[in-house]
């Protein structure tokens, strides 16, 4: 009971974060689910949870994205998400528990970095764009890499965030076919996958409202520190159970 009652309060965390930045919700929900479930059943379900959530998001945002911004990014997603799903089917959990937060917090720390050169890659399109595709597919918490390049770039909030609605939408959609393509089945959430799904969907609306309704830059930050510090909590657990 205790699991159910927690994944239902990360869904509608997770949900209310992804409708109004545009970001974050696979990476904070495979969070919580990877300490119950192993990691390889469960990215191909949040994918495709997240795939759903995203639509009434997409229609909004589809018309107003900056794909020029996006296509050089789209391009070397596409090449990093079967990268990711060959590090998902033949690499174990406890090495991609590792990996994928390890990578996302290194390019946040470059984005800071006084450094000219190390600051231009970590806002790299061709560089964000190959770490979200295969992090993306690996344990679904691609979002923090391209949400780097994003604030790296001259785009308002607003083109930002329907930038990311628009991103991950077609990265979602390759990133579930693929998925399909390699296991021929389609993957959802463990015991209630309908109801568990229809909370993540009510809570991204929500989110989408209130970002309607007012628009704070300030939350579209606190929810990129959030990513990162989602990442680093994984990356200790998982060091932590390597050790134990």
């Amino acid at each position: 009971m205790l699991i159910h009652l927690v994944i239902i309060l990360t869904l509608v965390i997770a949900g209310l974060v992804r409708g109004y930045t545009g970001f974050g919700f696979s990476a904070l929900v495979i969070l919580v689910l990877s300490m119950f479930y192993s990691v390889a059943d469960m990215v191909p379900a949040v994918l495709m949870v997240d795939l759903i959530v995203s639509l009434p998001l997409v229609v909004d945002s589809w018309n107003k994205t900056n794909f020029s911004a996006l296509t050089p990014v789209l391009v070397t997603t596409g090449i990093g998400i079967p990268v990711g799903f060959w590090l998902l089917f033949n690499l174990p959990d406890s090495v991609l528990r590792i990996l994928v937060p390890t990578t996302v917090l290194l390019l946040a720390i470059m984005s800071k970095s006084r450094g000219r050169l190390i600051k231009k890659l970590s806002g790299s399109a061709l560089l964000c764009g190959f770490m979200s595709g295969w992090t993306t597919s690996a344990v679904s918490a691609g979002g923090a890499p391209v949400v780097i390049y994003m604030r790296n770039s001259a785009l308002s909030v607003e083109h930002q965030r329907n930038s990311l609605i628009s991103y991950f939408f077609l990265t979602t959609c390759f990133a579930v076919g693929s998925s399909y393509a390699v296991t021929k089945q389609w993957q959802v959430l463990p015991d209630f996958p309908a109801l568990y799904t229809g909370i993540a969907f009510v809570s991204v609306l929500i989110g989408k409202a209130i970002y309607h309704y007012k628009n704070v830059a300030r939350v579209h930050s606190l929810a990129y520190y959030l990513l990162l510090i989602v990442s680093a909590l994984t990356l200790f657990r998982a060091a932590w159970m390597l050790l134990i």
